[in-house]
């Protein structure tokens, strides 16, 4: 675990100069997952700061999951220096679609592509991936009730497992954020639908044909058919 010293800041710096700085140590390699950092304390006197500054500083890095705190005593407790971008990027995202930065239809597109992706890396004829979490997923939709928010839940979790199961963390980190940014809307817009029997017969169906042709090693296939499911089920909803 690396221990290592800050250079004084510049005295009529704020506390988003001490985020600047710790972020700046991460960028170059000196701080890494699982290091600690100094004490509140120790830290104000390296930066030349108030600890009131290195205070508000280390909530921000907390509310950012750059750091967490780890209790007890010893070199593992602390403010320890952590790897959990999956929450941090679906809070910041679903902020902004909440704000109407992003458009629900413009997260789609991304969603689109990302999945696009993902499933023909898993169709590849040249690759093996263990895809027993995917075909589980598929197994408990077949088995459940008509309850919307159950089903909405299932085929978050089917499309989730899929982008797991490439093995690619950060895609599987974007593809969570980004369904976890349309929760709500998207939950809105299964609530509407009318004809909730043929929807969820069509969401099975999509699930099937993709598991399908990512089992035959189709990756051609696989792209155009996550395409159309999820741009149709989209379409079909909104228009619900």
């Amino acid at each position: 675990m690396t221990m290592i010293e800050f250079p004084p800041l510049e005295r009529s710096k704020t506390y988003e100069a001490v985020v600047h700085r710790i972020q700046d140590e991460i960028f170059s390699g000196r701080l890494r997952p699982g290091d600690r950092l100094p004490g509140e304390r120790q830290l104000s006197e390296q930066l030349g700061v108030s600890r009131p500054s290195v205070r508000e500083a280390v909530r921000m890095l907390q509310a950012m999951e750059i750091v967490s705190t780890s209790p007890g005593t010893g070199s593992s407790s602390g403010l320890i220096v952590t790897a959990r971008p999956s929450r941090a990027l679906t809070r910041l995202l679903g902020i902004h679609v909440a704000l109407s930065s992003y458009d629900v239809s413009e997260v789609m597109k991304v969603r689109v592509a990302l999945e696009v992706e993902a499933v023909q890396e898993l169709a590849n004829p040249d690759r093996t991936y263990d895809l027993s979490a995917v075909e589980e997923a598929l197994g408990r939709m077949r088995d459940a009730s008509d309850d919307r928010s159950l089903i909405h839940d299932l085929d978050t979790e089917f499309h989730l497992e899929l982008a797991r199961a490439t093995g690619n963390t950060l895609l599987a980190d974007l593809m969570a954020a980004l369904r976890a940014s349309v929760r709500r809307p998207m939950d809105e817009a299964f609530n509407d639908v009318t004809s909730w029997g043929a929807v969820k017969l069509t969401i099975l169906e999509g699930h099937e044909g993709l598991f399908e042709a990512i089992s035959a090693k189709d990756p051609e296939r696989a792209g155009d058919l996550v395409r159309r499911h999820i741009t149709g089920f989209y379409d079909s909803v909104q228009s619900s």
